[in-house]
């Protein structure tokens, strides 16, 4: 399921005009030394903890948050006067046209993503990382049983529905 939503965000990710890289978060902007191992503007998928309610035959549904790291390179300004303001801000154009791409995103067992938190820092030097919080409901059926199959050590057979 994690991996449909993966595939699901970064094809969707990949028509946002201007970005140039998609993965799965590792933490990879705290690994960087100088110079980035990928082209920016780039954004990374990161899944957060996922707490699931059990549901019939196996299936399970849960509300799962996933962050989107955006990685761009830093304008050095000096005021909103500075000649270079426009191309220091396109920073946040990026950052509403990924929205337009999530906001609706449906797929195999997820639907309705939400936008919930935004935060941008500068803590990287030459490189801006914003995060961009969803939430989306989710359901995994991966472990859900057949109708008429024996459940667990009772040795019950299900009814069909």
């Amino acid at each position: 399921m994690r991996k449909k939503i993966f595939k699901a965000i970064a094809e969707a990710l990949a028509k946002v005009q201007g970005v140039k890289f998609v993965d799965l978060w590792n933490n990879q902007i705290q690994t960087i030394n100088g110079g980035s191992a990928f082209a920016v503007p780039a954004v990374f998928i990161e899944f957060e903890e996922l707490n699931w309610k059990q549901q019939n035959r196996g299936a399970r549904r849960g509300n799962l948050a996933v962050r989107l790291h955006v990685i761009t390179r830093a304008v050095a300004t000096h005021g909103f006067m500075d000649p270079k303001i426009d191309e220091a801000l396109e920073l946040f154009d990026l950052l509403d046209n990924i929205n337009a791409v999530m906001q609706g995103l449906r797929g195999e067992h997820f639907t309705g993503i939400m936008l919930t938190t935004s935060a941008t820092n500068h803590d990287h030097t030459e490189l801006i990382e914003s995060v961009e919080r969803y939430v989306l409901g989710v359901q995994d059926i991966t472990a859900m049983r057949p109708v008429g199959v024996v459940s667990g050590l009772s040795g019950a057979v299900l009814p069909p529905k």
